[in-house]
């Protein structure tokens, strides 16, 4: 395709490419936008939460199970080839006489299917017949009909099918390719079987309790290899094909489809032990650290979990896949990744990249208990996967890198990200049946990562680390190689503290634990203090973040508090119980002191207190932030300000409370101000109240800014949390305007052009993004050229984001031109690199936005864009153009833009629009906008 540039937009980009990189010559396949996460999941259990109201229809019968299967599939993927062809035997053994065997199928054509009784003497198969077969495409349960009823025995169902490798998206069994240093193209086929997926592979029992045993064989070219969850045990010549050869698999343990994988690629690996690191040859110098990093991860969740993985698996490998996005896959033995959730290259990325890298390995590596060696027995218990693995990843890679204190981000990366989506009145709870592959695939979300890590922190806090390591001992052994309950995990944990006076007489685990996970929601602590007497009345109730609403249910909330004068932060080793509605309880704490509930952040719920508290917290925190812990810093931020925005008390006392700040040198207090912050910015940005604001976050930024020195280099003393500081407070000082700021940016930018040297990676995009600031039409090629030229897809994304930046209006209708047009130079560029920067130019600033309006009002260009990116990506320029539209000028813009558009967007995608600019505009006369104003117009006089 070749854009219309028509008259507005400027080809200033297209003219610059450098041809340097062989990378950047050559065409890449089309890829979707990828989750940070894990890929969705589907399958089934007997022990099965099944909810009536679900269609239960997708589930298999249960009147035969699978034992093993012999799977032996041929590819010519090397030519590019989408065509596989593949035998599958499937034994299985008949629990209920039946004539019919189903399993699953989507988008296979089968050629021939027949049956084999085995014999229970010797074990000799002897045929059965040739069943007929139908697909019921809605389920996608391929049915085997036998002319007799087969007796309870065992079976072998051996299938001929064909099928085609994905190229749309990344599932089932799909193609990828990389261009190599010799300017060639190489494939690479590679499998996502998450969650409803093998069965875009093989036929199969796709549910997640119908575990079996594989072996597996794969023919390809000979100039390729293979690898898959077990070690290689032959390579054999085709018999058949001439110049291709056949890989040989051990068999696997039992586990689910979903978690087989394999890889056919011209990869190379690097080796530690028992270890591998697959990535192509161009990149594998960049998988030293994650070598490095599953090593020592490993060691970890084998002591801690005292149940070594080399009991079950020889080896582990993981693998870097090209165009994949930043995603991963925990299989068994071979743990898959994007590129940029994998390769670390020192010189190209960011302490972010590597932070992102241990926590995803750690991740990936604990599912290789929770999940592989013991799996739900049913995806309404998904989150004994995902919650663990959440939770999972921040320990192995806190205990592997103790210095780097990943810990330390665990509660503003996860408990305060799920309390968002889990204070709605349609949040699901953690355990929720599903069915079809598309509900199931739902139920990856905030509440089986982020909630579910939260709660099963909670009780590991509760319950001691000791006794719930112990406890997790008992679960994954009892287990092991099968699937498992919410009720199974609770008797582990129940066995391991059976006579050890850790939860009050009479309760269970159980019991605690089930008021967490089958309900929606969370609730809010409230602390009412009696200062006469030193008690307070606690009470919870559901938090919403909309509106108040009766609720019937009752959490077990375990609680702790520290004082003025017993601020011991430290010691979780003591909790009390709330398990009512309300209850008074005896503190004996003096009027003149503070109190402050859930040490450390730990129970997920958020706490209320009256208003004098508050303010004793707010001067406590003035006076020396140190004296409460920075965990609670970080909660106290967070609680405050959504406690006001849900009514619960003045937003004046939440804004009051910030001003602390500007003595805080911590990164994770600092972490939940920014959301804060961020939320007023784009409330205020453009209107009459915006200086105030600015007022107000000068007050709180200056010193800490000062502090920091120059902001474009990086000590080599620099803790991991000190550069998580120093963007975050030279991000704020730049976008409000500090002199000192943008002149150290924009210095170091035109360094880097002089001397064609990248910035140091750890700085690289406060730089780059505020370096842009004025920057000329041939610093801002340098930048762009350092993207399209990049090998590195983690950098590429940094500095797309960065070029988004631009404060020149035709430089960034130039960049959105790259992204639509068909250049042949910008080939390299993937589809979601394109989507990234329209999403790069609206959302870096108002610049950006009135670029896409002026580009977009052209019918042409959005001929275009509508070409390159579909309906969807346009609405959702519409959408965010609307919800950065805050003034009456703004507003005309917005205006005349839907007028331009015409039919090219729906009349209710413009509506939507409009009430979004009516909700921004209403605000200032809600009782939280009045407030928030008249206290930063106070603050500012």
């Amino acid at each position: 395709m070749v854009i219309n540039l028509g008259k507005n937009l400027v080809p200033l980009l297209l003219l610059v490419v450098s041809t340097t990189s062989v990378f950047a010559q050559q065409n890449r396949p089309a890829v979707p936008e990828w989750s940070d996460r894990e890929f969705a999941l589907v399958q089934a259990d007997d022990a099965r939460p099944r909810d009536e109201q679900i269609d239960q229809s997708y589930r298999l019968p249960t009147d035969t199970v699978p034992s093993h299967y012999t799977i032996r599939l041929h590819t010519d993927l090397h030519t590019g080839s989408r065509a596989f062809k593949g035998i599958v035997d499937i034994q299985f053994d008949v629990i209920v006489p039946t004539a019919t065997i189903t399993v699953h199928n989507r988008g296979l054509s089968v050629s021939s299917a027949s049956l084999y009784a085995k014999q229970e003497e010797d074990g000799l198969l002897v045929e059965f017949g040739f069943p007929q077969y139908e697909l019921d495409a809605r389920t996608e349960q391929l049915t085997f009909r036998s002319e007799q009823v087969l007796p309870i025995g065992s079976y072998v169902l051996t299938v001929e099918y064909s099928g085609n490798l994905e190229t749309s998206s990344n599932s089932g069994f799909f193609l990828k390719s990389y261009v190599n240093d010799e300017g060639e193209r190489r494939y690479v086929g590679t499998t996502q079987f998450e969650s409803t997926n093998a069965r875009m592979a093989f036929p199969c029992y796709d549910e997640p309790l119908l575990k079996a045993t594989y072996t597996l064989w794969i023919t390809h070219s000979g100039e390729y290899n293979a690898v898959s969850n077990m070690p290689v045990d032959a390579v054999e010549p085709s018999e058949e094909y001439e110049g291709y050869v056949t890989t040989k698999f051990g068999p696997t343990p039992k586990m689910s489809t979903y978690l087989l994988a394999f890889g056919v690629s011209d990869f190379v690996a690097i080796e530690d032990g028992q270890q591998q690191v697959y990535a192509r040859p161009n990149a594998i110098d960049e998988a030293k650290f994650a070598l490095e990093a599953g090593v020592r991860v490993l060691d970890a969740l084998n002591a801690y979990t005292d149940v070594s993985y080399y009991d079950y698996m020889p080896k582990l490998s993981q693998m870097a896949i090209p165009d994949r996005g930043g995603g991963a896959m925990e299989n068994w033995g071979l743990v898959k990744y994007g590129e940029p959730a994998l390769l670390f290259n020192p010189e190209r990325n960011t302490y972010r990249a590597r932070k992102g890298i241990a926590v995803v390995i750690a991740h990936e590596y604990a599912h290789q208990w929770f999940g592989d060696l013991v799996g739900p027995q049913w995806w309404s218990y998904i989150w004994l996967n995902e919650g663990f693995a959440n939770l999972y990843g921040y320990i192995g890679a806190d205990l592997a890198y103790p210095s780097e204190r990943y810990w330390d981000l665990y509660a503003v990366e996860n408990v305060q990200n799920a309390f968002g989506p889990d204070s709605t009145d349609t949040i699901r709870p953690m355990t929720q049946d599903a069915t079809t592959p598309s509900a199931i695939a739902g139920l990856f979300d905030t509440i089986a990562y982020d909630k579910s890590g939260s709660v099963l922190n909670m009780f590991r806090t509760v319950l001691g680390d000791d006794n719930f390591r112990a406890g997790l001992k008992v679960y994954l052994l009892n287990r092991q190689l099968d699937g498992a309950v919410a009720d199974d995990l609770y008797a582990g944990l129940q066995a391991a503290i059976d006579g050890k006076d850790v939860l009050p007489a009479g309760v269970t685990v159980k019991q605690l634990m089930d008021s967490w996970t089958t309900e929606p929601g969370y609730p809010v602590l409230t602390v009412r203090r009696n200062y006469d007497d030193g008690s307070v009345i606690l009470s919870q109730e559901r938090f919403y973040a909309e509106k108040r609403q009766q609720n019937a249910n009752i959490w077990y909330i375990p609680y702790s508090f520290a004082t003025a004068s017993n601020a011991d932060f430290e010691d979780l080793s003591a909790f009390q119980w709330l398990a009512k509605k309300a209850e008074r309880v005896e503190t004996g704490v003096a009027a003149d002191e503070w109190i402050l509930f859930n040490k450390q952040q730990t129970g997920y719920y958020r706490v209320n207190y009256d208003a004098h508290n508050w303010l004793m917290l707010a001067s406590a925190l003035r006076a020396d932030p140190e004296a409460i812990h920075r965990f609670n810093r970080a909660q106290l931020i967070n609680d405050a300000f959504h406690l006001a925005r849900a009514n619960r008390h003045d937003m004046t006392l939440a804004l009051d409370l910030l001003t602390y700040l500007s003595g805080e040198r911590e990164y994770v207090p600092w972490a939940a101000a920014n959301g804060v912050l961020n939320y007023f910015y784009n409330k205020l940005r453009g209107t009459a109240n915006y200086h105030d604001f600015i007022v107000y976050v000068d007050a709180l930024i200056g010193d800490v800014f000062d502090s920091l020195g120059d902001i474009t280099t990086v000590p080599e003393d620099e803790t991991l949390l000190q550069k998580y500081l120093k963007q975050l407070i030279s991000t704020w000082a730049c976008r409000v305007g500090y002199t000192e700021c943008l002149r150290q940016t924009a210095d170091a930018l035109h360094t880097a052009v002089e001397t064609n040297t990248p910035v140091h990676p750890d700085v690289s995009y406060v730089v780059y993004c505020y370096g842009l600031k004025g920057a000329t039409d041939d610093e801002y090629r340098w930048l762009f050229d350092q993207m399209i030229t990049s090998g590195n897809e983690a950098e590429r994304t940094l500095l797309i984001d960065a070029l988004g930046c631009a404060q020149d209006q035709s430089q960034l209708v130039s960049l959105l031109a790259v992204a639509i047009g068909g250049n042949s130079e910008l080939n390299s560029l993937l589809n979601s690199e394109r989507s990234r920067i329209v999403s790069s130019i609206y959302s870096a600033g108002r610049i950006g936005v009135e670029a896409l309006i002026e580009a977009l009002s052209d019918p042409l260009v959005t001929g275009e864009f509508l070409n390159r990116f579909g309906q969807g990506t346009l609405n959702s320029v519409v959408s965010n153009v609307a919800s950065r539209t805050n003034n009456d000028a703004e507003l005309e813009q917005l205006e005349q833009f839907l007028a331009a558009l015409g039919d090219l967007i729906s009349q209710e995608t413009a509506e939507a629009a409009v009430r979004t600019v009516k909700t921004n505009a209403a605000w200032f006369e809600s009782f939280e906008g009045v407030v928030s104003t008249t206290y930063f117009a106070n603050f500012a006089k």
